[in-house]
């Protein structure tokens, strides 16, 4: 059978929540498996053109990259990509998920599989799994994301439309494009009409529909009119995970606004017995989950309790800017992006804050910014979790004089820069 993504190619792009330390930060911050630091080996199942690898890979240079994919011009790709860039340390495979066992040499400290999991038959779904279980090492941590409900139930009756609407217009591409107008024209039709202005269901799908047109049309043919695109109940998930020897350790992005869910939500919901088919499909629910990306590890894995000892050797970044307010002497700081304002009452942090400022993107270790790590520790914890600050367990190294050439490479190719942390920026004009 040929590959869809041979046919049309899917424009990849760095997932910032995928770099090693943040998913390792994100487990130890919840208990979880603390895989190595240094010379770990990661394997990225669906990798497409590397898109999302090699910047890890070029910043990374002490740790091994494996990537994988079904689609051979997108592993061609990669790879063209890979000898551009001079990478020792990566490498990229042209297999499926059935077969890949055979073909993947020795266990992984890291395994990434982003976009892939919603989107394939329930035969290479379970392979995956299979693969995953024996290739992960008894510490590692899978990132394994997918579609989830009730989301994806508005979501699943737009692409249900798409598809029928699109069964007859040619080429995958073709498709995708006249999608995008089909839904275009909706959209606009929704927002003039006076009776759909009044009516929240309409303003919800109008919004659905906007969203089919703001997006790539390779996302457009892969998201909405793809043979395969199955959402799950978190709880369905999370069972059919814990069958294969899995259990769920942090959301990846729960630091970020997508996947920031009130902390409080589930116990209210468990003292109030309003858990419905399972807490966490009620969270889903009242919270419109429409994407999730777990962290899961082995069940068998070690678990460790977060102390002030585990936190000694980590590292503190902040963007937050100082700002004035009248009728106040304490110090307040802002965040730039989300204009959420903090108050600092306590002076270890306010000295802290304010030495780090001028430094941002870089960070300081803890140990040198706090004299006592124990005071400050729940207050630095809430911060990292509301996306004010950064904990981090390491700096990424410097490339030196090979720095620019991954830059060079992305901005011809998609306008944009990895930067070593892994977030995108606007490339140089």
């Amino acid at each position: 059978m040929s590959n869809p993504y041979d046919e049309l190619a899917y424009r990849c792009l760095p997932i910032e929540w995928t770099a090693p330390e943040r998913l390792a930060l994100a487990s130890m911050l919840h208990d979880g498996p603390r895989p190595r630091s240094h010379g770990y080996r990661v394997l990225e199942l669906g990798c497409g053109d590397g898109a999302n690898l090699l910047p890890l890979a070029h910043y990374r240079r002490a740790a091994s990259f494996v990537g994988l994919d079904g689609a051979g011009s997108q592993i061609a790709l990669a790879n063209e990509r890979r000898v551009l860039l001079e990478l020792p340390n990566i490498s990229f495979v042209h297999a499926d998920f059935c077969s890949a066992e055979s073909v993947v040499e020795g266990e992984f400290d890291y395994i990434i599989a982003h976009g892939v999991f919603s989107w394939v038959p329930d035969s290479a779904r379970d392979a995956l799994l299979r693969l995953c279980s024996r290739k992960l090492l008894p510490d590692g941590l899978l990132y394994l994301n997918y579609n989830t409900y009730p989301g994806w139930s508005i979501r699943g009756l737009v692409r249900d439309f798409l598809l029928g609407q699109t069964a007859n217009a040619g080429s995958l591409a073709q498709r995708a494009r006249q999608a995008q107008q089909v839904a275009s024209e909706i959209a606009a039709a929704l927002e003039t009409s006076a009776a759909a202005a009044d009516s929240p269901y309409s303003r919800l799908i109008a919004n659905e529909f906007s969203f089919v047109c703001e997006h790539d049309p390779s996302y457009v043919a892969h998201e909405f009119l793809s043979e395969v695109n199955q959402p799950y109940w978190r709880g369905d998930f999370l069972n059919l995970l814990k069958s294969h020897g899995f259990d769920f350790v942090a959301d990846a992005d729960f630091s970020y606004r997508s996947g920031r869910l009130p902390v409080d939500l589930a116990p209210q919901l468990r003292e109030s017995k309003w858990v419905g088919r399972g807490v966490e499909n009620t969270v889903d629910l009242l919270c419109y989950r429409q994407l999730h990306s777990p962290i899961l590890a082995l069940a068998t894995s070690e678990r460790r309790p977060l102390g002030v000892d585990t936190i000694r050797s980590w590292r503190l970044a902040s963007c937050l800017t100082p700002v004035e307010h009248e009728n106040t002497t304490d110090v307040w700081f802002e965040h730039p992006s989300s204009g959420y304002q903090v108050e600092t009452r306590a002076s270890a942090i306010r000295s802290a804050l304010s030495r780090l400022h001028p430094l941002w993107p870089r960070s300081l270790l803890l140990i040198d910014l706090f004299s006592d790590l124990s005071g400050v520790m729940e207050d630095l914890l809430l911060l990292h979790r509301n996306g004010l600050v950064e904990l981090r367990l390491a700096e990424p190294s410097d490339p030196g004089a090979d720095g620019q050439a991954l830059a060079l490479m992305e901005a011809g190719i998609a306008g944009y820069a990895t930067t070593p942390y892994h977030t995108r920026v606007a490339a140089a004009a």
